[in-house]
């Protein structure tokens, strides 16, 4: 997995260099030559679309995601990794419909294009796909980690609670 996560992430950087550079090159274009490429502006909303589900993805995996730990915090440590579990159950099931709905979707927009650059819109939207399959590795991933922790003793869930 860790090579799936470092392409993901090499991805990701190649299309947020791109992304900058070619937002660069419009507010010149804009500001000094008072003139600017319609096909920028749409390249670089895609290239932003891509960055955010890739980049989402690689979030799942690595547990950066935002959260909120009220609940976790409020839990032992048996609870709060009954807690995980679910989360990445939840994750793995949630990233699935994302990317089987996204699939549906680009099997529909085949034939439509983006105004400016003549796309298909299906590539566009081949990233809810990808986001669902990668998501769905990285969860599994986790999610067997998770399951092969060693389970905590009730002894040392006490050590823990500082009974």
């Amino acid at each position: 997995m860790r090579f799936l996560d470092r392409f993901v992430c090499w991805v990701i950087t190649a299309l947020f260099t791109f992304f900058v550079s070619i937002t660069f090159l419009q507010v010149l274009l804009r500001y000094l030559f008072s003139n600017s490429l319609g096909w920028i502006d749409e390249i670089s909303r895609y290239s932003f679309i891509w960055m955010v589900f890739l980049a989402a993805a690689v979030c799942s995996r690595r547990g950066t995601h935002m959260a909120i730990t009220l609940l976790e915090e409020m839990l032992d440590a048996r609870g709060q990794r009954v807690l995980l579990i679910l989360a990445d159950l939840g994750m793995i099931i949630f990233a699935a419909v994302i990317g089987i709905g996204g699939w549906q979707l680009m099997q529909l927009n085949w034939t439509s294009t983006s105004p400016a650059t003549g796309l298909p819109i299906a590539w566009v939207q081949l990233a809810l796909p990808l986001f669902g399959a990668f998501t769905v590795i990285f969860s599994i991933e986790h999610l067997t980690a998770e399951l092969r922790a060693k389970p905590i003793a009730l002894e040392d869930a006490a050590v823990d609670e500082g009974a």
